[in-house]
């Protein structure tokens, strides 16, 4: 039996520019996230009576990969080449669609667990590019590449997208006490909801295809290597006017992103404490992440006793096999 491990993530910046109705039209689009401790786990068992076991969210016993009814595991085992004998099983820190990129951890964890079964060991870019193709090009969900790669990989990275598909990881190296003080200021309050980021990202890719959204995610892609260079330099003081804008501009890219009830918690968030925040993912729910800074968290947080209030903290591994028989 193998269990995988894999992290869900947070997306900084960038966010938009890694959907290719984007980065193939302006010669690239970059995103900064950071892999954290919350994690996907991925068993996988052989079967003596060759049939199919799936436990997920729901279960199903068959025959034959073909009658799968999940399209994700049924794309990814057929991928693998398995096509009977074996029992997969699936369980989250946190559910899905709560914009900490839980679908693509899955899928890289699925591919992870699968092939060490089958004696085979691959690098996480591999296993990234794999989950990008299941997912874009089998499955035609409406997504960008970033949250493949933050799952394999782990840590704090920039990862750029090329216009010829091709993607580029660049580790951020800053010393561990400035990634410590980057995330003892982020709080991350959970709307009580999930998000559909297929209908979001639809609509953005839609509004790339129609202009309207090209200045304002060339601004986004411009905002995060302005901070990717921050960052390379150490200085991670300006993450929070960065944040301010990207957020502001990022409403813009649909009109499903926000609403009402968002906007009023976020003003009242900056009235209380709060420099800057986001909606993590495509938005429409999950989780608010704010900029927090520490002397004004317990205030802020009584403001917001009503809610579930997390804090997160940074995982350097990626994607591994944490357990085999």
């Amino acid at each position: 039996m193998y269990l995988s491990k894999t992290p869900l993530r947070v997306s900084f910046l960038g966010g938009g520019t890694d959907l290719p109705a984007f980065y193939e039209k302006h010669d690239y689009g970059c995103v900064i996230s950071i892999a954290i401790n919350r994690y996907v786990y991925v068993g996988v068992n052989s079967r003596f009576d060759n049939k199919i076991r799936l436990a997920y969210s729901r279960n199903e016993l068959i025959d034959d990969v073909g009658l799968i009814e999940n399209d994700r595991i049924k794309a990814t085992l057929s991928k693998v080449n398995i096509a009977s004998g074996i029992e997969l099983f699936c369980f989250s820190d946190i559910p899905e669609k709560m914009g900490l990129g839980g679908s693509s951890a899955f899928t890289v964890g699925l591919l992870n667990a699968l092939y060490r079964y089958k004696s085979v060991r691959k690098f996480p870019e591999s296993l990234a590019r794999e989950a990008c193709e299941i997912e874009i090009d089998m499955l035609r969900n409406p997504i960008g590449k970033q949250d493949q790669y933050a799952a394999a990989f782990g840590g704090l990275n920039y990862i750029r997208f090329n216009a010829d598909g091709t993607v580029q990881i660049v580790r951020v190296l800053i010393a561990e006490e400035k990634i410590i003080s980057l995330l003892n200021n982020l709080l991350f309050i959970y709307l009580g909801q999930p998000h559909d980021s297929a209908a979001i990202l639809h609509d953005v890719g839609m509004n790339i295809e129609n202009h309207k959204n090209d200045r304002h995610l060339i601004r986004v892609r411009d905002l995060t290597d302005a901070f990717h260079d921050d960052l390379a330099n150490g200085n991670i003081d300006n993450f929070a006017p960065y944040l301010r804008e990207y957020w502001e501009i990022k409403k813009k890219t649909s009109s499903k992103i926000s609403n009402i009830v968002y906007d009023d918690l976020y003003s009242v968030a900056m009235n209380n404490g709060a420099c800057a925040g986001k909606i993590l993912g495509a938005g429409g729910g999950g989780f608010f992440m704010f900029y927090v800074p520490e002397e004004a968290q317990q205030s802020f947080c009584k403001k917001f006793s009503s809610y579930r209030i997390c804090k997160f903290d940074i995982d350097h591994v990626g994607t591994q096999i944490a357990h085999q028989d």
